[in-house]
């Protein structure tokens, strides 16, 4: 008998050991899969997360690009993605003086609509400048003392300008049914001591009454979507001029203090400036840009000298670096 269960056992080992072999190699093959997968996993959790700008979406790359322009117009910039002081001659009234102008580096032309003024020019003068500052690359802006928006607006629109200057009260109170497409620069005026005498863009008490008034009535629920939708208040720029602007009188730089975020881009200071005393008032205001006019005119008080353009843009260059 024990030969027997000897011979039996020969003739099945070799099966019995097949299936073992079997069972092992299934059971490789099932737990491999498992292996790689918590490899997988523990590479994944150690991998580095990529920091290259091709992970970020567009629209985010467009959200910061927004965010360092708005930084720069109203931080430290000016408005035009550098620091240095922008330059506006106003009062230009012929293409030749413009040429000049900009010729000499300037940013802004300024043209006097106001027929009252000794600087004043006609729309088909004014046309023919601001062709040419769009022209050479600077930026035309008519100036308007008491006249109402629709005036405004129809004469930008003949001579070409979607910068409007509003220097008087009833220039000031055409603002609220401005387009948004006449970009509007605010004139503030200061007194001798550097205080600004002149309401600011948007009558905050004005608009508070408004908004107390309509809370109190039966759509009162309505007032905070109206007060937001209501006139408009925004200026591309102020500009900060003595209390008769445009005579050429200074007032004390040092003592002003230039409002923060009532502008989207800035502010130019303006007020008895020439090219001897440029570079002294961007040192003591530090604003975005100057306005000069009487300080670069000619014996007439007319007509501009070219030697004093040039002056008062190459030591507006050189004044201070601009912080406000």
């Amino acid at each position: 008998r024990a030969r027997t269960r000897e011979r039996i056992r020969e003739r099945t080992a070799p099966h019995h050991r097949t299936r073992e072999v079997s069972c092992r190699a299934r059971m490789m093959a099932s737990t491999a899969p498992r292996a790689a997968t918590a490899t997988t996993r523990t590479m994944s959790a150690w991998r580095r997360p990529s920091t290259t700008t091709s992970s970020i979406s567009p629209r985010a790359r467009r959200a910061c690009a927004a965010r360092a322009s708005s930084s720069n117009a109203n931080g430290n910039g000016n408005g035009n993605g550098s620091n240095k002081t922008l330059v506006k001659v106003c009062g230009i009234t012929s293409v030749e003086d413009c040429a000049v102008a900009t010729a000499s580096g300037a940013d802004f032309i300024g043209m006097i609509l106001w027929p009252k003024s000794k600087r004043s020019v006609t729309e088909d003068v004014a046309k023919a400048i601001a062709a040419r500052a769009k022209a050479d690359g600077a930026i035309p802006i008519a100036v308007f003392v008491d006249e109402d928006a629709a005036t405004i607006v129809r004469v930008c629109d003949a001579i070409g300008v979607d910068h409007a200057q509003l220097h008087g009260d009833g220039a000031r109170d055409a603002l609220e049914a401005l387009p948004m497409r006449v970009r509007a620069v605010w004139v503030l005026n200061a007194d001798a001591n550097g205080k600004i005498v002149t309401k600011f863009p948007g009558d905050e008490d004005k608009l508070i009454a408004a908004r107390q008034k309509s809370m109190s009535g039966e759509q009162g629920w309505r007032a905070a979507v109206d007060f937001v939708n209501g006139p408009r208040r925004v200026v591309d720029w102020l500009l900060i001029d003595g209390v008769n602007a445009g005579s050429g009188t200074a007032f004390d730089w040092t003592k002003l203090k230039a409002p923060r975020g009532a502008s989207r881009k800035g502010w130019l200071l303006a007020g008895g400036l020439t090219p001897e005393n440029v570079a002294e008032a961007i040192d003591a205001a530090h604003p975005n840009g100057v306005d000069v006019a009487s300080g670069v005119a000619d014996a007439s008080g007319v007509a501009k000298d070219e030697a004093k353009i040039k002056a008062f843009v190459a030591n507006a260059r050189n004044g201070a670096t601009t912080t406000a």
